[in-house]
């Protein structure tokens, strides 16, 4: 979490915590705590993480798995702590510090040090003493041992810009000064400033409006697309060219939001249990992230209705005046035409009014191409992992269960060991892809799970085989081989269709669509997940759904 993120929480926080009262600690992962807080009126959940690839503070609304006996650090935390008294940023620094009163008249501190690898969390006596630590010494390659004195980290010489107007080089420019000299301050706001004054703004009176701003927190927390990333930013840019913006009501809302987004940091045992827990979460942060794609693009409205008033306020020029707030006008668009009042920006010419609505057309059809992009994205990891949890229930074994977990590692899903290398692909049948006989002796072959169904498609179907999938539902790919036959009957065509409906999440319908076309017309994308394929569909059958005589009686959904 960048430093103007987390000092833009730190002030949220402040008035909502101070004087709260504690009422359980939680540590869900090796790095995260969770803090239940009562301030009077309702409970929060205070998240800090010291995880090295997303260190943060913030309130968040989540619940995750607590294992049955707490940790060490989780423990001590427990023992000592009864009521947050302040919270509070080290000026310049990502380091928070949060005093609690403990029993009787103790004092304790707990500091936050948010610094990526470097992050750690530790617990202090009323003397400024370490009493533990979340990492004593090997992740931060700081000493942080019980008894000792705390040392904070060596801070930056750099410009608080909380404190003072820094007066900016003539020399250097403007953007890599932010950037390596002014706190608090992030690549993307330094750009944004840096737009500012190439748009012609005064330099002097730019920095002020910000500092002003900053100083009155008037936050606009946002999760923005730029230059192909996305930003966590407290201020909404206002010269930046963007490609999305998320909004929220509050800093920790966006914060979570942001993070959720992300792989996962838990640490999982790799279970049955445990993966379908993973899974889980998985597919519901991703019909949230589809939510909020189809909220994003309803606010972008009709783009083209921009350009439309655009094109009216040229053909009004004559008409428009500075300083007006609306402008009412014939609509040559509508039919018949009809007044339309348009809004105006008062400070604007007519021009710039005009050129106003341009800017809004090109955003938001900008903003709907990336919005669409993102949405097609997400439905395809949806897909797959709707094909994962499949595997995970046909799995019946330790070793079936492998394939599975290995793919939730190479994904980032799941912290473990890194999976094996890619062993190049054989003539054999892999554990993993099932076979068969049809009625009149062709070989069928489908997968049990993800990889499975890329051999199955990708290594093992011909030109001329039939490939099957259960239609619009995740499922096996299913292979029936010609063996060198021009006709197959129609019997061999149903079983075979039976089965994909048998081995696909329809498999406890009484009828199941299952597509057919031919292995010419099944190709994978390049860059595609684990078992997803493109497949040109020349018909389907609606057909019972069947399995193998020793799966008949798999558990049920």
């Amino acid at each position: 979490m960048d430093i103007l993120t987390l000092d833009a929480i730190v002030r949220e926080l402040k008035p909502l915590l101070t004087g709260a009262a504690v009422g359980k600690i939680h540590q869900p992962g090796a790095d995260d705590l969770v803090l239940r807080l009562w301030n009077g009126r309702e409970n929060l959940r205070l998240l800090i993480s010291a995880s090295a690839r997303a260190a943060r503070l913030h309130l968040t609304a989540e619940t995750a798995p607590n294992p049955q006996t707490p940790p060490r650090f989780c423990q001590l935390l427990r023992s000592r702590l009864r009521r947050l008294l302040t919270i509070a940023r080290v000026p310049g620094e990502r380091i928070v510090r949060l005093v609690f009163s403990g029993a009787g008249e103790s004092r304790w501190t707990l500091v936050a040090e948010l610094y990526g690898p470097q992050a750690n969390l530790l617990l202090l006596d009323g003397e400024g003493r370490i009493v533990d630590s979340l990492k004593r010494q090997a992740e931060t390659g700081r000493p942080a041992l019980p008894t000792t004195v705390y040392v904070p980290p060596p801070a930056l010489e750099r410009l608080d810009l909380v404190a003072d107007l820094p007066q900016p080089p003539t020399e250097q420019p403007l953007v890599d000064w932010l950037n390596q000299a002014v706190t608090p301050m992030t690549p993307l706001l330094a750009a944004d400033l840096d737009a500012a004054v190439a748009c012609g703004g005064d330099l002097r009176t730019v920095l002020e409006d910000f500092r002003a701003l900053w100083l009155a927190e008037k936050f606009s927390p946002c999760i923005v697309g730029w230059r192909g990333r996305s930003w966590l930013t407290p201020l909404l840019p206002a010269y930046l060219e963007l490609e999305s913006a998320r909004r929220f009501a509050t800093v920790s809302e966006a914060a979570e939001a942001y993070y959720c987004d992300g792989a996962q940091d838990a640490v999982f045992g790799g279970g049955r249990g445990e993966l379908e827990r993973l899974l889980g979460k998985s597919r519901a942060r991703l019909r949230r992230r589809l939510e909020q794609i189809e909220a994003e693009t309803a606010r972008m409205g009709d783009y083209q209705r921009e350009q439309q008033w655009g094109e009216l306020l040229l053909g009004n020029l004559a008409r428009l005046r500075r300083g007006m707030t609306e402008l009412s006008v014939d609509d040559w668009y509508a039919e018949p035409p009809t007044q339309v009042t348009i809004p105006l920006d008062p400070g604007l010419t007519p021009k710039e009014n005009a050129e106003l609505r341009f800017k809004r057309h090109r955003k938001g059809k900008r903003g709907l191409e990336h919005a669409e992009r993102r949405r097609t994205e997400t439905l395809e990891e949806l897909d797959w992992l709707e094909g994962v949890a499949l595997a995970l229930e046909e799995a019946d074994s330790p070793a079936e269960l492998d394939p599975v977990r290995e793919e939730l590692v190479a994904a980032g899903l799941l912290k473990g060991a890194r999976p094996a290398a890619k062993r190049p692909a054989s003539s054999g049948v892999d554990a993993g892809i099932r076979q068969t006989l049809s009625p009149s002796g062709l070989t069928i072959f489908w997968g049990l799970n993800n990889r499975a169904n890329d051999r199955v498609s990708k290594s093992l179907t011909a030109t001329n085989d039939l490939w099957f999938h259960a239609h619009r539902l995740p499922g096996c790919h299913l292979l029936l081989k010609r063996d060198g036959r021009r006709e197959i009957p129609e019997e061999d065509i149903v079983f075979a269709a039976s089965l994909a409906a048998g081995y696909s999440r329809g498999r406890h319908d009484l009828k199941v669509e299952v597509m057919l076309t031919s292995g010419k017309k099944v190709r994978k994308p390049k860059g595609a997940r684990p078992g997803l394929v493109l497949a040109e569909p020349e018909r389907t059958l609606m057909v019972a759904p069947r399995r193998l005589e020793r799966d008949a009686g798999k558990r049920s959904e």
